[in-house]
Order: structure tokens, then sequence, then C-alpha cells
């Protein structure tokens, strides 16, 4: 049993086995337990020790093909996640990964089909809800409401640049996959729009580009190691 030692290489790994295995359910287990329940599931579901060309011959049939991808872990959880082509029983709540009501979710992302149909990853509606929220604050002030007579705070200019220019810093950290690439430039487009409608007069922050991340292979350790890993 193996887990992905970064979020990129999990985030890619569910991305990529999505189209051929829409059906995911999610498991989470103390990282104590990990190893335990990872086991449990190879026992219930067979195929996730099958290879390649099994899991293929099955799907072309219409049989179930489970596969399980274990995910880094959280403080003291991990996440893991069984993907399939239709769900083999109903011993786990299994849910369609591209749900338009209710898609996967790990962490700050969930995943989702991109103008083209490739299925990638962006970010939640609360993350990107907490990042427009939070370049207004910046933008045009902070600090609760003004009292009688008084103007509300606002952050002298530069000030307000180096701020929001710290925070397009700090996204740049996300993966850079397609969804989130595209969300982070909508964030960029926000900031802009709030910068000209309350600084007419100065220079608004130019947003760096995010780079595009191309696929990179599985970076992954034994489960079994992951204590010693932490410690």
């Amino acid at each position: 049993m193996r887990y992905h030692t970064t979020v990129t290489s999990g985030l890619q790994c569910i991305a990529r086995l999505a189209r051929a295995s829409p059906q995911v359910a999610v498991i989470k287990s103390p990282l104590a337990k990990a190893l335990q329940v990872a086991e449990r599931q190879a026992d219930r579901y067979p195929t996730i020790g099958a290879d390649h060309g099994t899991r293929t011959a099955l799907r072309r049939v219409g049989m179930p093909a489970v596969q399980l991808v274990i995910l880094p872990p959280d403080n003291d959880t991990i996440t893991l996640v069984l993907v399939a082509n239709v769900p083999p029983d109903d011993r786990e709540q299994w849910q369609l990964a591209l749900d338009p009501d209710w898609p996967l979710r790990w962490r700050n992302y969930q995943l989702a089909s991109g103008p083209t149909g490739a299925i990638t990853w962006r970010l939640t509606e609360a993350i990107r809800e907490h990042y427009r929220k939070r370049i207004n604050r910046l933008i045009t002030g902070r600090g609760g409401p003004p009292g009688p007579g008084e103007r509300p705070y606002q952050y002298p200019p530069e000030t307000a640049r180096t701020q929001v220019l710290l925070l397009a810093e700090h996204l740049q950290r996300y993966p850079g996959l397609a969804g989130i690439r595209r969300d982070v430039y909508e964030l960029a487009q926000h900031s802009t729009r709030v910068w000209r409608s309350t600084h007419p007069d100065q220079l608004y922050p130019h947003w760096p580009t995010m780079p595009y991340l191309p696929y990179r292979q599985p970076q992954t350790a034994p489960l079994s190691e992951l204590d010693g890993v932490l410690k």
C-alpha cells in the first residue's frame, strides 16, 4: 500500500482516474489505523491489487473495477479515496466525482470539468469567496465601521499594493492545474476591478502569471513508513 507524498501527485492521480472511474467513495482514517483501513479495503475489493489490463477488461464488460488513492496526511488523519467505474456494492457511500451540486472535495480543492471537458481541480467556492473578501479588505480598508465624522480606515496605496502582491505570491503556491489557474486568474481580475474603482489614479497591482503544471510521475511512499516519515 502506497500513499501520495505531495498534494500535486494525489490531485493529478485522481483527475487522471476520474474519467474511466467516475464513482468515488471517501474514507477518513486516523493515521494510526491507516494501514489497517487500507488493507481492509483491498480485501473487500480485490481489483485494488489487480493490474491495469485486468481492470480495463472488467470495465469493458461493465464489471466493477475499484482502485484506491491515498492522499497526503492532514495532521493526524489521512484520506483514502476509492474510485470505480460503477459502484461495486453499497458498503461505501459512493457519489459521482463530478456531481454538479456536490463534487469530490478535499482540503481547498474540488474536482471539476474544464471548458474542453478535461477533468481538473479548482479551488472550492468557499476558499474563492475567502480570497475575494480578503482582496476587498486589503484594497478598500479594514478595521470595522468608522465612528461619527470619521472616514473608513484604508491602507496607503503602496501598502495596499504590497499586501495584494503578497497574497498573489501566496496563491502561486497552489498546484498550477488548469482549473486552479483559471480561479487565480479570476481573482487577479477581481483585484484589478476593485483597485481601479477605489484607486483610479494609482497603478493597479500586476499579478504574476501562474505557470502551467505539466503531468508528473506520481510521488508515493509505502504507507507502512508513514509514522517514520511524520516523525
